[in-house]
């Protein structure tokens, strides 16, 4: 995606990331699984409006610093904002990936749910590694879209005889032929990883679970969260002809573009006319992996 595009998904940013982690979970890996225990310098690739460096820099050493690289200038615009009262050192490069070569090199480069956008991603793989110091660490966080869509419950529609899996394979398998981004990138980092010479790899997976419920103080934000990303906007049966070009363009045919876009008009559909009173659980299992550039 270019600059244009991600500036405009500064809304969709800000409210689908509430839906993404459990703070507690964060510091377990700081402290438990990463044992961080002195100051590091963290560099953020694709850093959005900084939402990682909001929940690491809280949690990590007292002295660590945050550098967030994003082609959005927006996006840095936010992220610099959020930042502008804590205290934290931090710094923001307005840069494209794929052009981006670090003249620094830091303890730590992370980067979450970026990869799965990004044509040839092992190449911004690869220089995440060579912007780490020696035993320096990398850390992917992607999800997988298969999973994702399979772990989801939405109260009172069968989700699952819908029965849109396949052809949503489907669509991704040509995203990746056509486009080379892969949205199943979160199961196979590791294998990258190692082929790059990463060593020590390991793969966690975040536990955040959100559960929707009306009864819960923080339902408007948490309804407008889920539907803030395929839902954000109602379906029409009078938007059918140019979504079904749009399937078929990308490799549907008629009958399964008749099939995806049913189902995801009886779920659009479903969501706005319960929205003061769903129930759902939803999680996007996204896989943390984690490797570190040394010679052992």
């Amino acid at each position: 995606m270019g600059e244009n595009m991600w500036n405009s998904a500064l809304e969709y940013l800000k409210k689908s990331r509430k839906a993404w982690w459990n703070n507690d979970y964060i510091e377990f890996l700081i402290e438990k699984v990463w044992k961080i225990k002195e100051p590091v310098s963290i560099v953020d690739f694709g850093c959005g409006i900084g939402f990682l460096g909001e929940l690491l820099m809280p949690l990590l050493p007292a002295g660590s610093i945050y550098t967030g690289i994003d082609i959005g200038d927006k996006l840095l615009e936010e992220a610099e904002r959020r930042f502008q009262q804590t205290g934290f050192s931090t710094r923001f490069i307005h840069a494209d990936l794929n052009e981006y070569i670090s003249k620094e090199k830091y303890d730590i480069a992370i980067c979450q749910t970026v990869l799965q956008h990004i044509p040839n991603p092992i190449k911004i793989l690869e220089k995440m590694k060579d912007s780490v110091k020696q035993n320096g660490m990398v850390v992917c966080i992607e999800l997988s879209r298969d999973v994702d869509s399979a772990s989801r419950y939405i109260d009172g529609l069968d989700y699952s005889r819908l029965n849109l899996l396949g052809i949503e394979q489907k669509l991704r398998r040509n995203a990746l032929n056509t486009t080379g981004k892969d949205f199943e990138i979160g199961l196979k980092l590791p294998v990258y990883m190692e082929k790059l010479g990463l060593k020590n790899i390991d793969v966690r997976v975040n536990d955040y679970a959100q559960f929707v419920s009306p009864s819960k103080q923080e339902y408007k934000s948490e309804i407008e969260a889920f539907m803030s990303g395929n839902y954000s906007n109602r379906m029409t049966k009078e938007g059918k002809e140019g979504l079904m070009e749009y399937f078929i363009s990308r490799g549907l045919t008629k009958e399964e573009a008749e099939h995806e876009f049913e189902g995801q008009l009886e779920i659009s559909d479903y969501l706005y006319e319960h929205q003061e009173k769903a129930y759902i659980v939803n999680s996007k299992c996204m896989f943390i992996s984690y490797g570190y550039n040394s010679e052992y």
